[in-house]
């Protein structure tokens, strides 16, 4: 990838950074006591649920075991040890699915703002495609303009998420991070329409459905967390 789309790019570090929380392609706030990326049927992730939970059971089961021991330490039968293990374990299983939920809830606005880095990502993958298929030139001025928009956007839904999520009173941060995404919008539409190359009319489009996306995302969330 050219220097000028590796500098577009928003890493996971970065991501963590600006929300606060431990990510990953499928799983967020960590495995353990997280959630998992919504939708399940997503390319990969429902593969990971599969693999994963048998794991985090099998660890359940290693935790509950000392404790059903000194539960069940007077009990004569093993069979009486056997269910004090099996039931704290699917007391402790039963609690990480109920925190599970609880969490896919509060991170329902994170996960469609990071579906949109996804796509901000597949954006510049279809833009370094056309530089290695000979198809145009280096990405035009407008166009690197247009995905550094999107990307402050993106950067800007990102922050304010974190600020609604965490801090319902910092009004103030939050309404300018949204005329920032305004603004972005506003100069996304403004190249979008001085702009005529053909090949990268679908490339300025995307960019501006991801930036509206973004700023449609952000106002819902502010709407449903202004009121209690």
């Amino acid at each position: 990838m050219t220097p000028e789309l590796e500098d577009l790019q928003i890493t996971l570090y970065e991501i963590e950074r600006l929300s606060g929380l431990e990510v990953s392609d499928h799983t967020l706030d960590g495995f353990l006591w997280g959630t998992y990326r919504l939708p399940l049927r997503a390319p990969g992730r429902l593969a990971v649920v599969i693999t994963t939970e048998p794991l985090v059971l099998g660890l359940i089961v290693i935790l509950a075991t000392p404790l059903g021991l000194a539960a069940a330490r007077s009990a004569a039968s093993d069979q009486v040890v056997i269910m004090a293990i099996g039931a704290i374990a699917a007391g402790i299983w039963t609690l990480r699915q109920l925190r599970m939920r609880y969490k896919a809830r509060q991170l329902r606005s994170f996960m469609r703002l990071f579906d949109e880095v996804d796509r901000y990502h597949q954006v510049l993958q279809a833009v370094e495609l056309f530089g290695k298929l000979g198809a145009t030139e280096q990405p035009q001025t407008a166009v690197l303009e247009a995905l550094s928009q999107a990307r402050d956007s993106l950067i800007a839904g990102l922050m304010t998420e974190k600020i609604l999520r965490q801090n319902r009173g910092l009004l103030s941060r939050r309404q300018a991070l949204l005329e920032n995404i305004e603004h972005n919008l506003m100069t996304l539409q403004s190249l979008e329409l001085q702009h005529q190359a053909q090949d990268y009319r679908d490339i300025l489009d995307q960019a501006v459905e991801i930036s509206i996306r973004v700023q449609d995302e952000v106002t819902r969330v502010s709407q449903l967390r202004s009121h209690p």
